[in-house]
C-alpha cells in the first residue's frame, strides 16, 4: 500500500506478470503491447514529427517505452500520481520499464492537471494513460483539463485519452467526445480489442489542433508487434458509424 492505493504484481500462468491497482488489472505481460502501441503510435504517426511529448499516468512505463522508439523525440515528461507504481514496475516489469533510464525521460510525481498549468515549452503530443476515470483520475477527463491540454499543445498538437469500453461505457465515450470538441477543431475515436479489460472493445479519444488523425504522417519506421501504418486508419470507427453513435 502506497498511501494512495494498493499495488500488486502477481504471476499468472497465462498472462505472465500482471500489475493491479486497488484490485483492478492495469497491464499484463501477455497483451500489454496491444494497448500501449495503439495508445501511442496512432497520435505519434498522425502528428508526424513530435519532439516534445507528455505522458500523464503510465507509471508502468509501457507508453514511455513506445514513445522513445522515435528517434525524433527529444524530451518526454512522465507525470505519475504515485511514485510506488514506478518503483514496482522497475522491480518487477523490466519489459515495460526500460524507458525510465533513457536520458530523454524526465519523471514528475504530481497531479497531471497541476502539471499542465506550468508545462513550459509547447508540447507536440499529450498522452493520457490513466486508470479508470474515477477518484484521482476523474479530473483528467474534465473540460478544464482538456482546455489546459489544448493550451499547452503547439499549434499542430494532438491529445489522446483512453476512454473505456464502447460496449459498457458508451455514454461516457460520447460525453468525452463532446468535451473535446469544445477545445479541439478535430475530434475522433479509434478502438482496439483488449481482452484484459472489461468490455473488450476499448476506445481512445483523440483531439487534434491541425492534422486529421486518420492520416499517417510519420515516415520513420518503428519496431512494433501489432501497430502498423496499415492498421492505423482501420482502427477508427467508420464515419457513418461514428456519426450514428455520436
Amino acid at each position: 500500500r502506497s498511501g494512495k492505493q494498493e499495488i500488486e504484481v502477481v504471476e499468472s500462468p497465462h498472462f505472465g506478470r500482471m500489475l493491479l491497482l486497488d484490485g483492478v488489472v492495469q497491464v499484463t505481460e501477455r497483451d500489454e503491447f496491444f494497448y500501449h502501441e495503439m495508445l501511442v503510435h496512432v497520435p505519434m504517426h498522425a502528428h508526424g514529427r513530435a519532439k516534445r511529448v507528455l505522458i500523464i499516468g503510465g507509471g508502468d512505463g509501457g507508453s514511455l517505452r513506445e514513445v522513445l522508439r522515435y528517434p525524433n523525440v527529444e524530451h518526454v515528461a512522465l507525470v505519475e500520481y504515485d511514485e510506488r507504481v514506478v518503483e514496482a514496475s522497475r522491480a518487477f516489469l523490466p519489459n515495460l520499464s526500460v524507458g525510465f533510464q533513457d536520458p530523454r525521460t524526465q519523471i514528475f510525481y504530481e497531479d497531471g492537471n497541476e502539471f499542465l498549468k506550468s508545462a513550459g515549452e509547447p508540447l507536440d503530443v499529450v498522452i493520457v494513460d490513466s486508470t479508470d476515470p474515477v477518484g484521482p483520475a476523474e479530473g483528467l477527463y474534465s473540460s478544464s483539463f482538456f482546455q489546459r491540454a489544448s493550451e499547452a499543445l503547439a499549434h499542430d498538437g494532438i491529445l489522446v485519452v483512453q476512454t473505456e469500453s464502447l460496449h459498457f461505457h458508451r455514454e461516457f465515450v460520447i460525453e468525452i467526445q463532446r468535451r473535446l470538441r469544445e477545445f479541439f477543431p478535430i475530434v475522433d475515436l479509434y478502438t482496439q480489442a483488449l481482452a484484459t479489460y472489461a468490455g473488450n472493445w476499448w476506445t481512445f479519444s483523440i483531439g487534434s489542433k491541425l492534422h486529421d488523425p486518420r492520416i499517417v504522417r510519420q515516415q520513420t519506421s518503428v519496431v512494433t508487434r501489432y501497430y502498423s501504418p496499415e492498421v492505423h486508419p482501420w482502427a477508427f470507427l467508420p464515419r457513418s458509424l461514428y456519426d450514428k453513435l455520436m
